[in-house]
């Protein structure tokens, strides 16, 4: 009783109280993110090279050329997929010290995207908006991946306006967002699916019971063309751009090579490439599964009942459910796609339920937690381990962050690089993940490899192997013709925290002379 009369007393305040609501959990988003992120480090190093280019974007406008990266695609096909992500960065990075604008803007953008998804929950009139939210804002994947210094937050918010636009039909509204979706965010290839998963989901209401409605091709040409209005949006985005016609092949790099082929068998690619066990994705996602697993329950149950907008849901949780298990960076996606689900579902169950059916499943299931009290504890246990459960997830993110990269990691050794190489001078790096800071704290020099490996094997398979080889300590003899021939590189830098052997090699060698060495890494000059 007491919780139904919270429940009820909440949603009697956010219906009278709309605009104090959403600032309401604004605020509270804002709260917990800003926790996660006081500290002075970053979870992950990608977040500095998105601060760098919005630095330079304010300096000098658009970042046309990349030659930080001498062995990579990158190259030649640079262009900036999250180029307005990086405009939006701008004001941060001007106003405020660059990093700490980074993550206040962070914060700011990840708040907005909680907001935007319990606004969603209001707009569609779905009951217990706040509760979702919360379920939400506490779910472990979803905070941390949303956390991170890059455009996830604002994709995400992206990726929800299309599914209400999908709903509400608005044709304009959903070309101009498919158009922006291009220029914020290199995964625009989803608006596209969501399209086809918001057809596939209208026909069964068009076949019905083995025969073809009369008005069939009208109401296919009528779901249909908003595939041809997203994807004309999106075509547009990707001509009307500053980097066309470059972007053509980046983006088949991008989005087919990287992302769909994926060479993570081959080579040794990002952590967020690999893909999610099942039981770690059940535990990390507990709260939100629980309710996800209910929420299907019923979904079947009244499966003769439901609507376009139940199936359109249940069909992209289930599929981001799969994605995730092949590649845990699509959990920001499955966790709010299975809660938004979740949400709609219990709601048409509750309102299809007739009250004398309500009220016998009541009573039957009163008499069935009576009879199995084993049953009832199991029910019980989830409830009472919840709040456990949010403090555990959200202490370990805090753990995590705080142990990330600090804001001066290999500050003093780029420092030293851009005081004592000529300009233009390429550094041999220990490790592709270490491009981003270098190239944050100095981009008078050029590197090897950075962002993702892939581009480097795509540019030159032979070189990636050399490369790959010197650095893990597996290549000792002919290490001098591969840096200074091959390379031509005037530095090699290690990074002590895991090139033990690499650096053991380099220093082993006199044709390399130690030049710079503190507790994170050794600078070396090829002689």
């Amino acid at each position: 009783m007491f919780l139904k009369s919270l429940f009820n007393s909440l949603n009697h305040f956010f219906n009278k109280n709309p605009i104090l609501s959403y600032f309401l959990v604004f605020e509270l988003a804002f709260i917990v993110f800003f926790y996660l992120h006081s500290n002075l480090a970053f979870a992950d190093p990608d977040s500095f090279y998105h601060a760098k280019i919005a630095m330079l974007i304010k300096e000098g406008g658009l970042v046309k050329d990349f030659p930080w990266q001498q062995f990579t695609v990158l190259k030649d096909y640079f262009i900036d997929h999250h180029f307005l992500y990086h405009v939006l960065l701008v004001p941060f990075v001007w106003l405020l010290p660059p990093l700490i604008g980074l993550k206040l803007a962070t914060i700011i953008f990840s708040s907005a995207l909680v907001t935007v998804f319990f606004w969603l929950l209001r707009r569609l009139k779905t009951r217990g908006a706040f509760f979702y939210t919360l379920v939400l804002l506490v779910s472990n994947p979803f905070v941390f991946r949303v956390n991170l210094a890059k455009a996830q937050a604002l994709a995400l918010i992206f990726f929800l306006l299309i599914i209400l636009l999908l709903f509400e039909k608005k044709k304009i509204w959903l070309f101009i967002v498919s158009f922006l979706y291009v220029w914020l965010y290199g995964g625009w290839p989803l608006a596209l699916i969501l399209t086809v998963i918001f057809f596939l989901a209208e026909l069964p209401f068009i076949i019905k019971k083995g025969k073809i409605r009369r008005n069939f091709k009208l109401k296919l040409f009528s779901d249909f063309k908003y595939f041809g209005i997203v994807a004309g949006g999106l075509i547009l985005g990707i001509i009307v751009n500053p980097y066309f016609p470059k972007n053509l092949l980046f983006y088949w790099q991008q989005i087919f090579q990287i992302a769909v082929v994926n060479y993570r068998e081959t080579i040794g690619v990002g952590g967020e490439w690999y893909g999610y066990n099942f039981f770690e994705l059940v535990a990390g996602t507990s709260i939100a599964f629980l309710i996800f697993i209910v929420a299907a329950t019923f979904f079947l149950l009244k499966i003769k009942k439901q609507n376009q907008k139940t199936i359109f849901l249940f069909i992209n949780a289930l599929m981001f459910f799969i994605l995730t298990l092949r590649s845990r960076r699509n959990v920001e996606y499955f966790i709010p796609s299975m809660i938004l689900f979740s949400a709609v579902a219990m709601d048409l169950f509750f309102k299809t339920f007739k009250t004398a059916e309500l009220k016998r499943f009541g009573q039957e299931f009163k008499v069935f937690l009576g009879e199995k009290k084993v049953f009832f504890v199991g029910f019980l246990i989830p409830i009472l381990l919840a709040p456990y459960i949010i403090f555990r997830d959200l202490k370990s993110v805090k753990d995590t962050y705080n142990n990330g990269m600090s804001f001066d990691k290999f500050e003093k050794s780029s420092v030293w690089l851009k005081k004592n190489s000529q300009p233009g001078s390429i550094v041999f790096q220990s490790d592709w993940d270490e491009f981003p800071l270098l190239f944050y704290h100095n981009s008078s020099n050029y590197y090897i490899v950075g962002l993702d490996p892939t581009f480097m094997y795509k540019y030159n398979q032979d070189l990636y192997w050399k490369w790959e080889r010197v650095t893990t300590g597996k290549e000792t003899q002919n290490i001098y013709d591969i840096i200074k021939k091959d390379f031509g590189a005037a530095y090699v830098f290690v990074g002590l925290d895991r090139h033990q052997s690499f650096d053991n090699t380099i220093k082993s060698n006199f044709l390399f002379q130690e030049v710079y060495s503190d507790d994170e890494a050794k600078i070396y000059k090829v002689l």
